[in-house]
């Protein structure tokens, strides 16, 4: 059986070679899509240049502001008691 290492953090993200999963989406699905336009060498280009400025801007930002972001413009649905609705800008006291 081979050995196994283990993340140095609990939380630490998921990583595929040197990339995280969000630095990979971008460039994965810009390589996908110059497979089909068959301008592969050019989104792939385009793709590393996302990712790379991807990586740059949630790094300055605090944790959890992608899916702030994406909560805000409703483009992440929550479902619970808890969660309102994104759109409801006014919050009136009950």
């Amino acid at each position: 059986m081979e050995s196994m290492q283990f993340p140095r953090y609990l939380d630490a993200p998921q990583r595929f070679l040197f990339w995280t999963v969000d630095q990979i989406v971008p460039f994965a699905t810009l390589a996908l899509i110059g497979m089909l336009m068959k301008m592969l060498f050019v989104c792939v280009i385009l793709g590393a240049i996302l990712s790379w400025g991807f990586a740059r801007f949630r790094d300055s930002r605090p944790d959890g502001y992608m899916q702030h972001f994406a909560y805000w413009y409703g483009l992440l649905p929550l479902k619970g008691r808890s969660c309102i609705n994104p759109f409801s800008r006014l919050i009136y006291p009950s």
